[in-house]
């Protein structure tokens, strides 16, 4: 924490020296304070001290801990408010929960399996599966360097823009009547194949935060 500069930070490069010539780390990420939602330090005192526990009992911890990454970077103060947690779990997850149970409800009812030895070719991919096989490259670009920076926020706000404006609101909302088709032809194969590698692909992405 922030507040732990001189009494953690600095006494471990210290000791470090001392006892081996070399510092005691190269890389480190300093959190901020958790304020509350008027931007006040959290006090016994005041009153408005939030309990961690109740907040992960009624939300979750997946939920809990997107919010706090993608409202602010880890080092810089955070106002909580439940307020934002409900607005993570409307726009963000809530849009996510869909998008994977409009996959689920059409994939199950015609058995659909990725196969990986035998997928639609790229010249059979609509313009709309490419399209969005090329934002999803992008998001991967932008997130791994955005991890590889140590910029958490920048990746968990990459993420929900792929997901809500892209994914979502552009590729399910114009591909719907390629999975309402009775029979499994080829191009109803390559949505099904373009949107499971999105929502794989997505997960893989998200697992660090």
């Amino acid at each position: 924490g922030v507040d732990q500069t001189r009494g953690w930070f600095f006494t471990l490069h210290a000791i470090a020296v001392m006892l081996r010539d070399q510092v005691a780390f190269k890389n480190v990420i300093s959190n901020g304070l958790v304020l509350d939602k008027s931007g006040n330090k959290m006090s016994k005192r005041k009153g408005n001290v939030v309990n961690p526990f109740d907040a992960l009992t009624q939300y979750g911890p997946d939920l809990v801990r997107w919010y706090m990454i993608e409202n602010s970077p880890p080092w810089d103060n955070l106002k909580f408010d439940f307020d934002g947690l409900v607005e993570v779990q409307r726009r963000f997850f809530g849009t996510l929960q869909n998008t994977y149970s409009f996959f689920a409800l059409y994939a199950n009812i015609d058995g659909f399996v990725k196969d990986e030895l035998n997928t639609v070719s790229t010249a059979q991919l609509s313009h709309l599966d490419r399209w969005i096989i090329s934002k999803l490259q992008t998001l991967i670009v932008e997130v791994t360097k955005a991890y590889d920076d140590y910029e958490p926020t920048r990746a968990a706000r990459a993420i929900q823009e792929f997901v809500n404006d892209q994914l979502s609101n552009w590729y399910v909302r114009l591909n719907r009547k390629r999975f309402w088709k009775g029979d499994m032809s080829e191009d109803k194969k390559a949505a099904y194949e373009t949107l499971y590698e999105c929502l794989m692909v997505t997960a893989q992405l998200m697992s660090p935060i």
